[in-house]
């Protein structure tokens, strides 16, 4: 838990921790302060909007006060903070990029961007916008058009057709650190999920039938029964551990050290077992798969087989 509130890298964060702490300790601290120690932090800079309104209503939601003006510590408490100008920013940078499209409907998303209009983007978007370049604009004009439909299909819970074959998507994933996306189908007639990249659909459109009314009961009941894991033992050279749980993010899993060596279970569904070794291959030698043993017979059959290409 120490690692998780110092990784956070914000003063105002740790400090709410430890006064959470010590209120659950029979600490009695009233809302001046908790206020005061918050704007008495040497790094406390007021970048968030609106200024001092944003940091009390944190701590109005974090805290009840009782009759006596104490702080308690609320259970199931309601709660909306403020949204600052940062997130602000942000959303106008996306509203504004041609990229991110399909996300929102046109008209939902004229009406952001009219509401937006005094709030430049957060930052120009050669600072921050992934280059693809091997795509050109009609690719991506393209690849934005299928994104649309299909999402427009998962809100409708319609079944799509791509390339004459009529689909049922379940939920449409995004891989951040490959930068591709993958739509789940279901296969009624073999009651299992499968996994498609998107970029392999030549051309997508809505069907006018309907998804069955169980699919995500189906699904979930899927996912419970399919699950396997992967043991890893991760050397911690060349950025292997921090990419080891980058590569992992979105997947649960459980990890512990001993003399500088990450050891690392990975829980996954089947559905995405090819992705897993992938993943697990790219980390090279300073990765070794303790179990399953197929798992580690197939990882070595594949170095092998690249090593032979050179001898």
């Amino acid at each position: 838990m120490r690692s998780l509130f110092d990784d956070t890298k914000n003063p105002v964060f740790r400090l709410l921790c430890q006064i959470v702490k010590e209120i659950a300790t029979g600490a009695r601290l009233t809302r001046k302060e908790i206020l005061d120690r918050i704007f008495s932090l040497p790094e406390f800079i007021y970048l968030e909007a609106p200024e001092n309104e944003r940091e009390k209503e944190i701590v109005d939601t974090l805290f009840n006060f009782d009759d006596k003006g104490f702080a308690t510590i609320f259970a199931g408490k309601n709660f909306s903070l403020p949204i600052s100008d940062t997130e602000l920013f942000w959303l106008s940078a996306v509203l504004n990029n041609d990229e991110f499209l399909f996300l929102l409907p046109t008209e939902l998303r004229n009406k952001l961007s009219a509401r937006l209009k005094n709030f430049p983007p957060l930052h120009e978007k050669i600072f921050w916008r992934k280059l693809h370049a091997t795509q050109k604009k009609f690719a991506d004009k393209n690849f934005s058009d299928k994104l649309s439909i299909i999402i427009s299909a998962l809100r409708q819970r319609k079944k799509i057709i791509s390339d004459g074959k009529i689909l049922t998507p379940c939920r449409l994933e995004y891989d951040l650190f490959t930068d591709k996306f993958f739509l789940i189908i279901w296969q009624e007639d073999e009651q299992c999920a499968e996994k498609l990249s998107v970029e392999i659909f030549n051309s997508v459109a809505i069907s006018e039938e309907f998804s069955p009314p169980d699919i995500e009961d189906c699904l979930k009941k899927f996912y419970t029964e399919n699950i396997a894991t992967v043991s890893l033992k991760v050397q911690n050279t060349r950025n292997a551990v921090e990419r080891c749980f980058a590569l992992f993010s979105s997947f649960d899993k459980k990890s512990r050290v001993q003399d500088d060596t990450y050891f690392l279970t990975i829980n996954y569904c089947t559905l995405d077992e090819e992705e897993i070794f992938d993943k697990v291959f790219s980390l090279g030698a300073a990765v070794t798969v303790i179990e399953p043993k197929n798992f580690r017979e197939r990882l070595i059959k594949k170095f092998t087989a690249i090593k032979n290409l050179y001898n």
